[in-house]
């Protein structure tokens, strides 16, 4: 038998799979390329700035007073901080000043802990 009339039912689905390329093909054949690399270089640094920046903003300036706060059950170091801090201030910052000023080396707290917070 020298010729067949068979054909594969999948020839044709196989085949427009391997033509598809897709958003990510695209993507990673951009950066093998030195625009692509420069790119990808150039992103990381200022997303590193900007988020150097954000962590230092607002925290400048030493506070004026402390205010006392009897930690309730359920409470954590970053929802008492969220609640208490400035509008303007990171709340990491501001969780930093509170372990500073209580001399904390981890978000641990107890209930029925009293924490000083800064006032500024």
């Amino acid at each position: 038998m020298r010729f067949t009339t068979y054909r594969s039912i999948y020839e044709g689905q196989y085949q427009e799979e391997l033509n598809e390329i897709t958003f990510w093909d695209r993507t990673i054949d951009f950066m093998k390329t030195r625009i692509g690399k420069l790119t990808l270089v150039i992103l990381i640094f200022v997303s590193g700035w900007t988020g150097a920046i954000s962590v230092f903003a607002g925290g400048l300036d030493k506070p004026v007073a402390e205010k006392n706060v009897i930690v309730q059950p359920g409470d954590s170091l970053w929802g008492i901080a969220a609640t208490h801090k400035p509008k303007e201030m990171d709340t990491r910052v501001y969780i930093s000043s509170i372990r500073e000023i209580n001399g904390l080396n981890g978000p641990d707290i107890q209930a029925g802990d009293v924490l000083s917070l800064p006032l500024w």
